[in-house]
């Protein structure tokens, strides 16, 4: 999930001073009489101080540590939801229990059973669906973000150029099975071409996000984000 960070409130204490060097100072007794003062009631309710409001130049994000403005940085764990992790691998599990008895439900003895058993190219078992669910988090539907990964394109463009694509978490991802869950895919869509040249290098995604799905043959996507820009991540060389 994804937490919003609170400002720090730094509390400064002031300490007076004194000089306990210097000679007492001597008291004189007043020309006339002082005036008792009026007791104080324990009881009596203290008006608080008129707060100030607030300029307009004060505004600040509502993440701590992001101006207005700027890109909320996220990691791919922040679009999983509460619970994702757990159902992703009880669906995996589920997918390769039923798989294995699919496999070995014409066997009679257990020497029928053939040892690292293949499956067939094209065969209704040679299926690899995509696990995991849509549920997303919410909060970051309208945020700008910025988030690293690498482009998926839906096809192959001999210029280069793109106004739509796959973003996911890891090189390869939906060019082989299985793809990530769709809360880990994000469908972007750019206002005009974008030269991408290298599919096969990390880069840097900066754009504003929204909960919405995207169906395709690749890779479902539960996150839809129009692209602001997109820059290569800088590797150690």
């Amino acid at each position: 999930m994804l937490f919003r960070l609170l400002p720090l409130i730094a509390l400064m204490s002031v300490g007076a001073c004194s000089d306990t060097t210097s000679a007492p100072t001597e008291v004189t007794a007043p020309d006339r009489p002082v005036e008792p003062r009026t007791p104080v009631n324990p009881e009596a309710e203290i008006s608080p101080a008129a707060e100030e409001p607030a300029t307009s130049d004060e505004k600040t994000s509502e993440y701590w540590g992001v101006a207005p403005g700027e890109p909320l940085p996220i990691t791919w764990q922040d679009l999983l939801p509460e619970g994702a992790i757990e159902t992703y691998f009880e669906q995996q599990d589920q997918f390769y229990a039923e798989l294995e008895n699919k496999m070995n439900s014409g066997a009679k003895r257990l020497s029928d059973i053939e040892p690292g058993l293949g499956i067939e190219e094209g065969s209704e078992l040679d299926v690899m669906p995509q696990f995991g669910t849509f549920e997303t988090v919410d909060d970051l539907a309208g945020q700008l973000v910025r988030i690293p990964g690498y482009v998926v394109p839906f096809n192959f463009a001999s210029d280069d150029q793109y106004t739509e694509f796959l973003f996911v978490p890891y090189m390869g991802a939906c060019l082989h099975t299985p793809p990530p869950p769709p809360n880990q895919v994000i469908y972007v869509r750019a206002a005009r071409d974008t030269k991408i040249t290298d599919i096969w290098i990390p880069y840097w995604l900066e754009g504003d996000i929204q909960i919405e799905r995207n169906m395709n043959d690749l890779g479902n996507a539960a996150y839809t984000l129009d692209l602001v820009s997109l820059e290569p991540y800088p590797v150690p060389g």
